[in-house]
């Protein structure tokens, strides 16, 4: 392999003979002689060689080809890894494109994982990047990427929405693919919420996209089930406006298909099905039973739970016109069961109907189920569309049609937006001046909360003060008082003449013993109030362990014991108060960290406040000018000290006040 001979070549020449190495192992992993084994260490290897050169965009076009491949061979955990790493090396070098690309990787990701809310928000960061570079292709291809999205979770009208956005995007492209997929979209979409003839509409104009594929020479295999999804989705269409003629005829035009059983299984159990059950629609049940036979044992052999179920309900349907009653039910149960498992409710409601009909001996636990489920789906959302948005693509085709009557409605159309600006200017004016009013307000309470504060410390200091001269009121009266008597009453004793020379000595040794541990206490009295004062370090560990935010962030704090919060003033405690607090309300707002470790630690004869999280990240340079890093700074200056911010977008933030 080529591959493995250039990799021994010199960086600077890796741009162009490397690059080509690279793409040539990884289009070796396109042959289907390969076993995925095979393929994922073959891209392993590539990803490790690509690991070690530098950080520019040929790298990262490489990483991008290295997480295309790890998708298609369903690697998806390497997938992901893949796109976190070309996803930071993007933001290195702030490169937009690329960290679009990743953002939408990302979404593809998590769409594969059915994590919906994860996908959409991804398809919407890389949506923004690619609207600010004027990419229109992209910006399109993921407006339809969300579209899709909203669609699998059930929100059809806002789905038919972002459709049409994205095909007024890909219309102004050449990327006939991404335009005919807006169309499929849209008339699904349309489908859903019952518009039957504009969501016909939208498929022929799909097919119409086909067409122009086969001549742009795309993948023959793709552009045929393509048709085939087309046949058959307006086949059903058809079905619903109970024109079931039309649905056969393109049921049975998608079977002429050469080799479809062989090439296409699913999509021909698929069209079976439906052929077999439009029949039986329009009183035709000749060779139904064959064909619905046919579809189960392919759908069977496959393992496609949603086909199966189909299958059994129609075949049950079938023997409900031969009157044989107990293989009807038979059949329809075992679709309603497997229904019940893979919560296919669409499926369950059909079987439920077709049960609470015909199985009398059941019928008020089969109502009750068809309640239940029936009650869960009322979607109001289904009835209700906006026709607005769709009307608007179709409008700019016939733009120049209009432009008379645009003309005449012109001096409508200013003074309404003359209404609306002076609106919009009263707006800005009154949310100013609340927003002010607001400010005026909390700098008022802060104000009066950093007074409280002051008082209360001030208290606390008037305590300890008290408490000290206390103290040293008592050692004093226990050294200059009973030290002096006793020493005095020692004295005499030795003075003292006694024939008992013994007993002397011993009572004089007791009364320099009792001497020497009231001036042991004395001296404890004294010193012991230098290591006592906690109340600055509990004020502050309260503060940080009453903190919770919406991203269940873990606080610890660590208070260094050789600090002498005694020399610190009582002012400058709450200028260290207050920086914490205000860095601890913007992690609270903005950081997304899982850890936040704050600090206070003696260096040599200076004392380091450190703020350290793992969130988000920001730019100091883009909000150095914001509120709360102002007020940070102004203490800092205010303790004399120096402020040290370090931060990037995505690795965390630490701030550190050195004073």
């Amino acid at each position: 392999m080529v591959f493995f001979l250039i990799l021994a070549c010199h960086k600077k020449n890796y741009s162009n003979k490397f690059k080509k190495a690279v793409i040539e192992a990884l289009k070796d992993t396109d042959s289907e002689t390969l076993k995925n084994d095979r393929k994922e260490e073959i891209v392993d290897t590539i990803f490790n060689y690509v690991s070690k050169y530098e950080n520019d965009s040929v790298t990262r076009n490489l990483y991008f080809k290295i997480a295309s491949k790890y998708y298609n061979i369903g690697q998806y955990e390497k997938f992901l890894t893949t796109v976190k790493k070309v996803h930071n090396l993007g933001l290195k070098q702030d490169d937009t494109t690329h960290i679009a690309k990743a953002l939408y990787f990302f979404g593809d990701y998590y769409e594969q994982k059915s994590q919906l809310d994860s996908a959409f928000s991804y398809y919407s960061q890389s949506e923004r990047l690619y609207k600010i570079k004027n990419d229109t292709l992209n910006s399109g291809r993921t407006k339809l990427y969300k579209a899709g999205i909203l669609f699998d979770a059930g929100i059809f009208s806002e789905s038919e929405i972002e459709a049409v956005s994205a095909l007024r995007l890909l219309s102004k492209t050449n990327n006939t693919r991404l335009i005919y997929e807006s169309y499929v979209l849209l008339a699904i979409s349309l489908n859903e919420v019952n518009d039957c003839s504009n969501s016909l509409k939208y498929f022929n104009l799909a097919l119409k996209q086909l067409n122009q594929l086969e001549k742009e020479n795309y993948p023959k295999e793709k552009i045929i089930k393509s048709r085939i999804s087309c046949c058959n989705n307006m086949g059903r269409i058809y079905e619903k406006l109970n024109n079931h003629k039309k649905a056969i005829q393109l049921y049975k035009t998608a079977l002429q298909i050469k080799d479809i059983k062989q090439n296409y299984p699913k999509s021909y159990a698929m069209l079976l099905d439906n052929l077999g059950n439009s029949q039986m629609k329009i009183g035709n049940y000749t060779n139904v039973y064959k064909l619905l036979s046919e579809s189960l044992k392919v759908s069977d052999s496959l393992d496609i739970k949603p086909i199966i179920i189909s299958n059994k309900i129609n075949i049950g349907q079938y023997f409900l016109f031969k009157k044989d009653t107990v293989k009807a039910l038979e059949y329809i149960k075992e679709g309603f069961e497997i229904s019940q498992k893979i919560k296919s409710n669409e499926l369950t409601i059909q079987s439920l109907k077709l049960l609470m009909e015909n199985d009398l001996e059941n019928k008020t636990y089969y109502t009750n189920q068809y309640l239940k489920i029936d009650d869960s789906l009322q979607k109001v959302e289904r009835i209700t569309r906006n026709q607005f948005a769709r009307i608007a693509f179709e409008t700019d085709q016939v733009e120049e049609k209009n432009e008379i009557l645009s003309k005449r409605n012109s001096s409508i159309i200013i003074g309404f937006g003359i209404v609306i600006l002076f609106s919009l200017i009263f707006f800005i004016i009154y949310r100013l001046k609340s927003k002010n009013k607001e400010l005026f307000y909390i700098k008022e309470q802060q104000e009066a909360n950093e007074k409280i504060y002051q008082l209360m410390l001030q208290q606390q200091s008037e305590t300890e003060l008290a408490r000290n001269e206390e103290r040293n009121r008592i050692a004093m009266e226990l050294h200059d008082g009973i030290v002096n008597s006793v020493f005095t009453t020692r004295f005499n004793l030795i003075q003292l003449d006694s024939v008992q020379t013994d007993k002397k000595e011993q009572l004089v040794k007791e009364l320099e013993k009792t001497e020497n541990e009231i001036r042991r206490v004395s001296h404890n009295l004294t010193q012991n109030l230098l290591f006592e004062d906690m109340s600055f370090p509990e004020i502050v560990t309260h503060l940080v362990e009453s903190q919770k935010n919406q991203f269940d962030t873990k606080f610890d704090i660590s208070v260094d014991k050789y600090i002498d919060w005694f020399s610190v003033s009582s002012i400058n405690k709450i200028h260290i108060y207050r920086i914490i607090q205000e860095a601890l309300q913007n992690i609270n707002k903005y950081s997304n960290a899982e850890r936040c470790y704050i600090m206070l630690l003696k260096t040599g004869d200076k004392i380091t406040i450190r703020i350290w999280d793992n969130g988000n990240g920001f730019n100091p340079e883009k909000v150095k000018h914001g509120i709360g890093l102002k007020n940070i700074e102004e203490r800092t200056n205010a303790l004399n000290g120096e402020l040290k911010i370090t931060s990037d977008l995505g690795n965390g933030t630490t701030i550190e006040v050195i004073f």
